[in-house]
């Protein structure tokens, strides 16, 4: 069965919802790169070389119109350029949207410590394939990167929540509000996890309640992925019907 083919059939299984179909849509999209990683190398020895999920698609959580965000993680092989091209293209050609880089550990460091949205997509990265061992490397050196940063990056990301919240006003109060970017949505949450990288803020009984109030947003986006065809977190009232009928919700 062919990937596309794959998203297709769990498009249709109104059995799987919410979560479950973020499962089901990751573990067949990782075993699939697997494939395409172990078909690059093509019996060469996979030292030196992993292929890494990163951000949403290193939480596991793909809707099935998700970004595939990966790193190609190297330690200055010569044949890494025939190596990524080899990964890139059948996804391309799949019609899957790709979020791709090619580095080095130090590298990908030396971009975290300068950019948040990279020194945040790092704090969530899941080995795929190849040599472990840089995976872990890097989780280990992000996490503690993140941590010596964190008065600056905290202050950065503060900023930016408040930039996001004008913008995209409130979830709960809007009619048609945006899942992941409002204020109360899914980005707001990952900000929460983010922080307490840097240092304990939530208290035990926090970490329920945001558990459950996030499967609730995260079922809605990935059921309004499904129902529409296309990525987008606006709830639309046109939509919000559906949406709820799926998940067996009664309002």
């Amino acid at each position: 069965m062919t990937i596309a083919a794959a998203r297709a059939q769990l498009a249709a299984d109104d059995t799987l919802a919410g979560r479950a179909l973020c499962a089901a849509w990751t573990a067949e999209v990782d075993a699939w790169l697997g494939e395409l990683v172990v078909a690059a190398l093509d019996g060469r020895d996979p030292g030196g070389v992993a292929l890494v999920a990163v951000g949403g698609y290193g939480r596991a959580e793909l809707s099935l119109q998700s970004d595939i965000d990966v790193l190609l993680l190297h330690t200055g092989r010569r044949d890494i350029g025939e190596l990524a091209d080899r990964i890139w293209y059948p996804i391309w050609d799949a019609g899957l949207k790709l979020g791709h880089a090619v580095r080095t550990v130090k590298e990908a460091l030396a971009l975290a410590a300068d950019d948040l949205d990279t020194a945040t997509g790092l704090l969530q990265v899941r080995h795929l394939a190849g040599d472990r061992r840089l995976t872990d490397e890097l989780a280990r050196k992000a996490e503690l990167g993140w941590r010596k940063r964190s008065k600056r990056w905290l202050a950065t990301m503060a900023r930016r929540v408040r930039e996001r919240h004008a913008r995209a006003g409130e979830v709960a109060f809007l009619l048609e509000p945006d899942l992941k970017e409002g204020r109360g949505g899914l980005r707001d949450v990952h900000a929460l996890g983010w922080a307490q990288a840097a240092r304990s803020i939530l208290w035990d009984t926090d970490q329920a309640s945001l558990r459950a109030a996030y499967e609730t947003l995260l079922g809605a986006r990935v059921e309004l992925h499904r129902r529409t065809r296309r990525p987008g977190d606006r709830l639309l009232l046109q939509e919000q019907d559906g949406v709820a009928e799926a998940l067996g919700w009664t309002d």
